[in-house]
């Protein structure tokens, strides 16, 4: 009897013991996929800002054509350059939030939830900013 009873637990420990492993590994890739779709989703709203926002293109009429300007730095270069503004993390909106690489609309929601800030540090805190993620973003925002 006292056999059968040590067997049942043993039984009962190494149940418990491979459901709670499967769980951690079912969690790590739902992290997974969770980073995969906010940054599928990010691509897609930029994909679909570049279609919105490209004006049709004009039809010129045959009698109304003019001639370009010339100046002295129409054989320059034209250099493209980006401006980038950093995002206060206390007083930005979620659209700014989310604006961030890897941060999609439920992770700024819980960055803004979580105010005030005060440093940029302070958002490791955040349930979902990892350590790699802060990384990529840290030089992008600031604490105002």
């Amino acid at each position: 009897m006292f056999f059968l009873t040590f067997i049942l637990m043993a039984a009962a420990v190494w149940l418990l013991w491979v459901i709670s492993r499967n769980t951690g590994d079912a969690l790590d890739k739902q992290t997974a996929i969770q980073y995969e779709l906010v940054s599928l989703e990010k691509k897609l709203e930029q994909l679909s800002e570049k279609l919105s926002v490209q004006p049709a293109p004009e039809k010129k009429k045959a009698g109304n054509v003019k001639k370009p300007e010339t100046s002295a730095l129409s054989h320059d270069k034209v250099i493209d350059v980006e401006v980038v503004s950093l995002v206060d993390i206390n007083n930005g909106s979620l659209k700014d939030i989310v604006s961030l690489p890897r941060i999609g609309k439920a992770l700024g929601q819980r960055v803004i939830d979580a105010r005030p800030y005060a440093k940029v540090g302070d958002l490791l805190a955040v349930q979902g900013i990892s350590k790699e993620m802060f990384g990529d973003i840290k030089s992008l925002i600031t604490v105002g």
